[in-house]
């Protein structure tokens, strides 16, 4: 039927679309609706579920012994004061930050009023970035404390052995800047500069005492009296560097002229930061960070910070911290080539003649060099050549590595804090955060 001949040629016959749709209206949509006025009967523990990791921090901290924080809270019972805010909801809310790679404490205020797992762990409790911020800066003794109860717990469970420790460095970005380090002359040049201001500040608060009633005068004063602080602290940083560039210079036997000791610089924002070479084979502001962990377990048991870029004659004083902390010297302690030192390996094996060290040895040695070793010397050379030495020594990778990436992982890239003090009050929580990571990884432990 469809090839008949036709005597006139006949249009195309459309084709129906079945898809047409019967009412060509305007589409039905749910939109919101901000100003409905609804009742909802909540309460904070309702809005996190019952396996949640901010559940889980806070019952590992409320076990937490902080005696050291509350003996630092001036308002107490029968006396006046407004209550303090409790020690265990900042703690709770630094290691939940960290282990979710929050380091600002600005950014922690912010999630505190938006976040559901913050709110839970205020649990009510007003907080504002000034005091979470001043708690990770000042809770040194505290923090270490913490880590120490941290080991306690995973060694009564036997998750960890401190028989076999790892020590390696990590080198971690200051919060200065690079263009924040002056030579003498501009330190000296702008220390008088802020000496003048804060004088003709002062005096002009002197003539108008009202003045200083006005926030911006105020802050003003402050300012200028930490800029003038910082340079005068810049000032006795710079003639350490220098001191250190002496030193170093007669150690190796060389002649330092007065010109190269005036090219050193320090830095007007973190005076005790310092130029570091760092894993990318750049030169960064940074501090290096030193971390002992456990073979077994790879949890952190001691740490320690540093401003110069060598991690050398480090052993025993990291070995004196763990007796100390733990009552215990490590039976076999690893480290790299970085910590190599005859000094420093005499020192160690002479107080410490129970504990092993494997590191790596020269093997650029020659034999006439080999015969003035010491005998702490050629009983690590003798050590290390056993196959069981190299095997064993794997473990350092895997283990101080790991920590290390760990830490990266969480945040540990740049501090946001300024000073030795300060810089090692956040390493320590770093320490603290590994711990409780292993700990809430073990199920029953908690």
């Amino acid at each position: 039927m469809n090839n008949q001949n036709t005597l006139f040629t006949l249009p195309d016959i459309p084709v129906k679309n079945e898809t047409v749709r019967m009412n060509h209206g305007k589409p039905r949509l749910n939109s919101p609706l901000r100003n409905q006025i609804e009742m909802v009967m909540k309460s904070l523990d309702d809005l996190l579920p019952a396996e949640h990791l901010a559940r889980d921090v806070w019952n590992y901290v409320k076990n937490l012994d902080l005696s050291k924080s509350l003996a630092k809270i001036q308002s107490v019972e029968g006396n006046v004061g407004r209550p303090a805010t409790d020690p265990k909801v900042l703690l709770s809310l630094w290691i939940y930050g960290t282990i979710k790679g929050i380091g600002s404490a600005r950014m922690i205020d912010e999630y505190c009023k938006e976040h559901d797992a913050y709110k839970w762990l205020c649990g009510g409790v007003e907080v504002n970035n000034h005091t979470i911020s001043d708690f990770r800066t000042t809770q040194e003794e505290q923090f270490n404390d913490i880590l120490i109860q941290s080991v306690a717990i995973l060694s009564k469970a036997n998750i960890i052995s401190l028989e076999k420790i790892s020590h390696d460095g990590l080198k971690v970005r200051a919060c200065a800047g690079s263009s924040s380090f002056k030579r003498g002359v501009t330190l000296e040049g702008q220390f008088e500069l802020a000496k003048l201001l804060v004088e003709d500040l002062q005096e002009e608060a002197k003539r108008n005492p009202n003045a200083c009633k006005d926030r911006t005068t105020a802050a003003q004063i402050r300012l200028a009296q930490e800029k003038k602080q910082n340079l005068e602290m810049a000032l006795e940083e710079l003639e350490k560097i220098k001191a250190e560039k002496k030193k170093a210079a007669k150690r190796d036997r060389k002649t330092i002229g007065e010109a190269d000791l005036n090219k050193a610089r320090s830095s007007t924002t973190d005076p005790e930061a310092r130029v570091m070479k760092m894993a990318c084979s750049g030169f960064r502001p940074a501090y290096n960070v030193q971390f002992a962990s456990t073979n077994k377990g790879k949890a952190i048991v001691a740490v320690e910070v540093l401003n110069k870029g060598n991690d050398k004659n480090q052993i025993c004083k990291m070995i004196q911290q763990i007796e100390k902390q733990y009552s215990i010297v490590p039976k076999k302690y690893f480290v790299d080539g970085g910590y190599r030192g005859q000094e420093e390996l005499e020192r160690t094996v002479e107080r410490y003649n129970g504990c092993e060290i494997y590191m790596p040895v020269s093997e650029e040695t020659s034999e006439k060099q080999k015969l003035k070793e010491s005998e702490a010397e050629v009983a690590l050379r003798k050590r290390m050549e056993t196959p069981e030495a190299k095997e064993l020594y794997k473990e350092r990778a895997a283990t101080a590595e790991f920590v290390n990436a760990q830490s990266r992982n969480k945040g540990l890239q740049q501090f946001r804090v300024k000073g030795l003090k300060k810089v090692k009050c956040g390493a320590l929580l770093f320490a603290i955060v590994q711990n409780i990571t292993i700990a809430l990884n073990i199920q029953g432990l908690m």
